[in-house]
């Protein structure tokens, strides 16, 4: 198995999407074409007919978008669990790459990748003799002096 989505399931996400746009114009177009006449000559069966169109192009949209996203087996539609794994394989490595992509970009991260030689040393002069020594010295390593 690839783990690139197929052209099929992009083609059913996008017209799913297409629907769904669709489906809510369809939906509000009565709140901007309000017309009294249309509304009480026409019925009110010919005033509720766009809403409902909208909504079941707003429900088989989503649906469509849902297959084509998770693929069939993924978005529930067949219970195979294997498959389900198949189906979502771009999707679980497209999100573990978004969150090593994230970690990468954390300090602590980067300071547990780099080197001992990478790391930055911080030394601290001796005020009595001008020895260098660790950071957490509290006396002079050559002059035996506190820090």
């Amino acid at each position: 198995m690839s783990n690139k989505i197929s052209s099929e399931r992009k083609a059913l996400y996008y017209i799913g999407l297409i629907l769904i746009v669709i489906g809510f114009i369809l939906f509000i177009s009565n709140i901007f074409t309000f017309d009294s006449d249309y509304m009480f000559y026409g019925g009110a069966s010919t005033f509720m007919a766009r809403p409902l169109a909208g909504m079941i192009c707003i429900i088989v949209g989503s649906i469509l978008r849902g297959i084509g996203e998770k693929g069939t087996a993924g978005s529930g539609l067949i219970l195979n669990p294997e498959k389900a794994r198949e189906d979502l394989k771009p999707h679980n490595i497209a999100k573990g790459k978004m969150i090593n992509d994230a970690v990468e970009n954390i300090d602590i991260v980067k300071e547990m990748g780099k080197s001992q030689e990478q790391k930055e040393i911080i030394k601290i002069r001796c005020k009595n003799c001008g020895e260098l020594n660790d950071e957490d010295a509290k006396f002079c390593k050559s002059c035996g002096k506190e820090v």
